[in-house]
């Protein structure tokens, strides 16, 4: 498989994992309504007295132990966390190696709110080249909130937004949730827009043994569909594990990416996490 191919589908599971601009804690997604509390049930018409109404259920815990909420680092919104990993990318039998840095700055102003700032740094081994971007997200109401990216470092204009504000819920084992917004972008009056649709669903944990160590990991599995310029839909699909417990708590600890007859595989082989 020829190079270009590989790097195609690393373009679309990074669109697809990040909405247009996101890091660990895996895919953005909108928001799905939690179930509405159950009703009062309605007054007796006859006022003779009842039997005493058994006790209602407890509520479920808000986070159950096996939810993927253990798989959001809340550290990776303070300002100062950094984290380092060295990954490959392996299609066929081609493999490349990528470095990625990841510091999360103060808040910042993007479009209309004030958002936690991730600066990214990609660097590629295989022709030394260096990408950066800045990715702003929240934690809001219980849900990661990712509002999109601008391109580039320091005093660069061109950014990109998500159409709808993407929305992360907390999960449970077997619960899937549709995805739909429109990755938006803007380079002065420049204007284009990518359609993502599809199904994200929460497997559970699952034990993954990598090369930085075995761990107890959120597995997700997902379906996403990118519009094309000419009408048409390309189909990725994704599993990605995230680290439940130890050192990198949130960080991705591996992906596979399917675009056809293309395989692409992103595996850390070291990481370094100074958390806040």
């Amino acid at each position: 498989m020829k190079t270009k191919f590989l790097w195609a589908a690393v373009a679309l599971a990074s669109l697809a994992a990040c909405g247009g601009g996101g890091g660990g804690g895996g895919a953005a997604l909108p928001f799905i309504a939690t179930p509405l509390p159950g009703q009062e049930p309605n007054p007796q018409p006859n006022p003779e007295p009842n039997p005493e109404p058994n006790p209602p259920e407890p509520n479920p815990e808000p986070n159950p132990a096996n939810s993927s909420a253990a798989c959001f680092n809340e550290a990776d919104l303070r300002e100062g966390t950094k984290l380092v990993v060295e990954q490959t990318i392996t299609s066929g039998d081609q493999t490349q190696k990528q470095r990625v840095t990841r510091l999360t700055r103060g808040r910042e102003a993007f479009r209309d709110v004030s958002a936690v700032e991730h600066l990214r740094t990609v660097f590629n081994y295989f022709n030394s080249s260096e990408a950066q971007d800045r990715q702003y997200l929240d934690f809001v109401d219980g849900h990661i909130v990712r509002y999109g990216t601008r391109n580039g470092g320091t005093g660069t204009s061109a950014y990109t937004y998500n159409d709808p504000t993407i929305r992360t819920p907390v999960m449970t084992p077997g619960q899937t949730i549709d995805e739909n917004y429109v990755v938006r972008s803007v380079e002065g009056e420049i204007r284009n827009e990518q359609q993502v649709s599809g199904t994200r669903t929460y497997v559970g944990r699952e034990s993954l043994e990598t090369a930085v160590g075995t761990f107890q990991t959120c597995k997700f599995s997902a379906t996403v569909r990118f519009r094309q310029v000419d009408g048409s839909e390309l189909t990725q699909s994704q599993e990605t594990w995230i680290a439940a417990e130890g050192p990198y708590r949130g960080q991705d600890l591996k992906l596979t990416a399917r675009t056809g007859d293309v395989l692409a595989t992103f595996a850390p082989t070291q990481i370094t996490y100074e958390p806040k």
